[in-house]
């Protein structure tokens, strides 16, 4: 509370009943505005342009709309963050590893360009992790708050996803916007499958987005009006995962759901009924078993158990090709095709069917090496930060996404590690210590109940004369 009545370090004061708004306020208000408009370009429309010729343009994407709008975002926001001297010094140790990664990427990508020969994978890299970086450089709780961010990406979410049901319904499969043209495409009989993409290029990274989603809904539950409006968000999300028709991703939101209800469980144990204990968790964990064998026998009657649907023949192919080639394939990604030797005949495919894969293939080993260490560094200091059964679910539902598909491309980076920063960053380390100081004369609160206490006081406090911006 005593950053809401006192005056903090750096930060501007106005009075109550003063009409006249200083530079922070204009500041933060255009970044909070222009953030809504970078996540109405990635949920309803993302445009882009593609390599002219390109007989895959989906997998060339040049200028991103996205991406644009997140640069404007991050000169307001990175100005309002160094003038109200707004940075959180938590994460100081992981912004300069993850910003010296970063350094590493745009030199190894400089390195190889003649074998690269297309810029704008690594600009659009660069942007995003740069949008990333910058919002873990910040403490932001309270401006998120302020500026209703969470409630607005929530809405706008299950309104997506709504009109993507719909799309659905009307028998198409997906919609492109690329070269600013708005197409709607029907399915392709040769998948021998009704897959549902909708604003994606692949049916992977719908479904990939769909589990960020998820996350995003079920760790900011509390944002929901009520319980009844987080459970058709969460039945919409479930929706668009079946229609998607990616099993991985249908086993990775069961998972999500599973970890999310383990880890209730075990913080609510003690208030628990003895009844509830001896007869209803008994029958989820029997749920889930049931559950969890019945997706097996479902996926195994479409794909190799074994091979992980061809997996591990893409696997290999995808690594003897690194080996002779690790300068990476540049431009030729996609026309040089990878053989599946292990299924005999003339099967084969046009990428490694995973993103780490994908990335060496196609910039070199140097450069695919420091975006897996993106990953790497996220995870770790993610579940340093925030360890628990439902971390650990959202993490391993990513990664088998991530690890089977090229479940998310440059166009989806900036969306994707804005879902990182708000599901496991949003200053969880301010939340810690709350939740210590409330632990200590009782038993310890919920994270986002206590962030939703300290907002309630707030607004019940008397008027004071002086309120911090």
């Amino acid at each position: 509370m005593n950053t809401l009545n006192g005056k903090a370090p750096g930060r501007k004061f106005w009075r109550t009943g003063s009409h006249s708004l200083n530079k922070e306020d204009y500041l933060d208000t255009a970044a909070s505005v222009v953030l809504k408009i970078m996540l109405i370009v990635a949920l309803f429309c993302p445009i882009s342009t593609t390599m002219e010729g390109s007989r895959h343009p989906q997998y060339y994407q040049e200028f991103l709309l996205v991406n644009a709008v997140a640069v404007v975002f991050l000169l307001f926001y990175g100005i309002a963050t160094i003038w109200q001297k707004r940075w959180n010094r938590e994460n100081l140790v992981f912004c300069i590893k993850f910003l010296f990664v970063m350094c590493c990427y745009v030199f190894f990508y400089y390195l190889m360009m003649d074998s690269i020969q297309w810029k704008w994978q690594g600009v659009n890299c660069v942007i995003s992790f740069g949008f990333f970086l910058l919002l873990m450089c910040g403490r932001n709780q309270e401006w998120f708050d302020r500026h209703h961010i969470i409630e607005f990406a929530n809405r706008s979410i299950v309104i997506s996803n709504l009109i993507g049901i719909l799309v659905y319904l009307q028998g198409y499969a997906s919609v492109y916007w690329y070269d600013f043209k708005f197409q709607l495409m029907l399915p392709q009989a040769f998948y021998g499958e009704k897959r549902f993409e909708w604003i994606y290029y692949h049916k992977s990274q719908y479904a990939f987005m769909l589990l960020l989603s998820l996350a995003f809904v079920l760790v900011h539950r509390k944002k929901f009006i009520n319980r009844v409006t987080l459970a058709l968000s969460i039945a919409v999300l479930l929706a668009g995962l079946y229609i998607s028709h990616v099993n991985t991703a249908i086993v990775g939101g069961g998972l999500i759901l599973v970890s999310f209800c383990v880890d209730w469980f075990i913080r609510n144990f003690k208030k628990i009924k003895l009844w509830i204990k001896v007869v209803v968790i008994p029958l989820f964990g029997a749920g889930v078993l049931g559950a969890g064998v019945m997706a097996f026998q479902k996926i195994a009657a479409e794909r190799s158990v074994l091979t992980l649907g061809s997996r591990t023949y893409i696997w290999q192919s995808a690594i003897d090709l690194i080996l002779k080639r690790p300068e990476g394939l540049g431009l030729r990604f996609t026309f040089k095709k990878l053989p599946l030797n292990g299924l005999g005949g003339m099967v084969n495919t046009n990428n490694g069917h995973n993103i780490f894969l994908n990335e060496i293939l196609r910039l070199s080993i140097p450069v695919g090496v420091c975006f897996i260490i993106f990953f790497v560094l996220i995870i770790v200091y993610s579940l340093e930060k925030k360890f628990s059964f439902f971390t650990l679910g959202i993490w391993g539902a990513l990664l088998m996404s991530m690890m089977m598909d090229y479940a998310v491309m440059n166009s989806g980076w900036t969306l994707m590690v804005f879902f990182f920063y708000t599901v496991f960053f949003l200053d969880v380390g301010a939340q810690k210590k709350e939740a210590a100081v409330s632990g200590a004369g009782g038993e310890p609160q919920d994270d986002r109940e206590i962030s939703e206490a300290t907002s309630a006081e707030a607004a019940k406090a008397p008027d004071s004369p002086d309120i911090i911006i």
